[in-house]
C-alpha cells in the first residue's frame, strides 16, 4: 500500500493512480485519512511504486508545482 499525501487536487492525485499502469504496477483507491490517500498496489516492492506514483503526479501540469508526499506503508 502506498500513502499520498496532499491537500489539493486529490481527485485528480485519485484519478491518475486508479487509470495508472506503468511497469506493470497498478494502483487502487482504498480509502482517505485527513489528507492522506492510501492506495492498494500489486507491486512485490513498495519503494519502487511509490517512486513511480510520484514520478506520475509530477509529471502532469498540476503535479509539477503541488506540495505532496509519497511514502510506502506495510499493513
Amino acid at each position: 500500500m502506498i500513502k499520498v499525501n496532499s491537500a489539493l487536487q486529490q481527485d485528480k492525485i485519485i484519478e491518475l493512480l486508479n487509470n495508472l499502469t506503468e511497469e506493470n504496477t497498478h494502483f487502487a483507491y482504498h480509502k482517505k485519512e485527513g489528507i492522506s490517500l492510501l492506495f492498494e498496489t500489486d507491486a512485490d516492492d513498495l519503494e519502487k511504486a511509490a517512486k513511480i506514483a510520484k514520478s506520475a503526479i509530477k509529471s502532469q501540469s498540476w503535479g509539477s508545482v503541488l506540495y505532496f508526499q509519497v511514502v510506502s506503508v506495510s499493513v
